[in-house]
């Protein structure tokens, strides 16, 4: 499979963690008829396309939500895929809803959004490549941040608290430092984040692992680096959150 990402820029790197592209070949390859997802911290909008060529069909467009678990769902054979990873505790700014609301939810596009999913269905189907389609998706978002609500400051402060230690924070300390009670700390947490604070952080530990994995010769020393106790620990962990074993999941990276 051939993967590219793209970065947001201005503003929008506060919502969303990047636009991506993946295209399987044709002539090796048979469709895709799977989706598959493993526990993490973003929401996405996936389109799905029989082919990557201009001519080639939208098969589906779907939202998934950020999950604390593996998921995987039956989808028209696709070939090519553009989506956009948005942060979870970005979407009560951006849809005026809590994250949790979509935590672990696969709901296709024009459910959504409504009306203005279709919209934006028929302007990704007729767009002529991949680039047109991610500045599609760009000035969607844009447009979003026009009608955006106000975060909770305190909570976004916890968040990038949590991510800065790779989810190694001490939860009684961040409902200190948010001045709330541990009860108050852990509702709004999972409000804003869609995760319980324990939940996030350990989502966060293994996307840590896995964005620093090519820099370690050894899973015991990347385990160890982004704060699992040992290694049998970041093997159980990442299993239970990925439905691989860390070896397993590299070796599909290789195909």
């Amino acid at each position: 499979m051939d993967y590219l990402v793209t970065q947001p820029d201005g503003e929008l790197k506060n919502y969303i963690s990047h636009y991506w592209v993946g295209t399987w070949n044709l002539d090796s390859t048979p469709p895709n008829d799977s989706y598959y997802v493993i526990a993490s911290s973003t929401t996405e909008f996936t389109f799905g396309f029989s082919g990557s060529g201009k001519e080639d069909d939208l098969l589906f467009s779907i939202v998934h939500g950020h999950t604390q678990e593996p998921l995987q769902k039956m989808v028209e054979g696709y070939y090519h895929l553009i989506g956009v990873s948005i942060y979870s505790h970005a979407i009560p700014s951006l849809f005026n809803i809590p994250a949790y609301d979509l935590n672990r939810e696969f709901l296709p596009l024009s459910i959504f959004l409504g009306g203005e999913g279709e919209e934006l269905n028929d302007r990704i189907a007729n767009a002529r490549t991949s680039r047109e389609r991610l500045e599609i998706l760009d000035d969607y978002f844009k447009g979003r941040l026009k009608h955006q609500r106000e975060s909770d400051v305190r909570m976004l402060k916890a968040i990038k608290e949590v991510k800065r230690f790779n989810g190694n924070s001490k939860i009684i300390d961040l409902a200190s430092d948010s001045f709330l009670s541990q009860k108050q700390f852990n509702r709004r947490f999972k409000d804003f984040s869609g995760f319980n604070p324990k939940t996030f952080s350990k989502i966060i530990r293994l996307e840590s692992a896995i964005k620093n994995y090519p820099a370690f010769p050894s899973l015991t020393e990347l385990a160890l680096k982004v704060g699992y106790y040992d290694q049998a620990h970041f093997i159980r962990e990442f299993k239970e959150l990925t439905g691989f074993s860390p070896r397993e999941f590299w070796k599909l990276s290789e195909k």
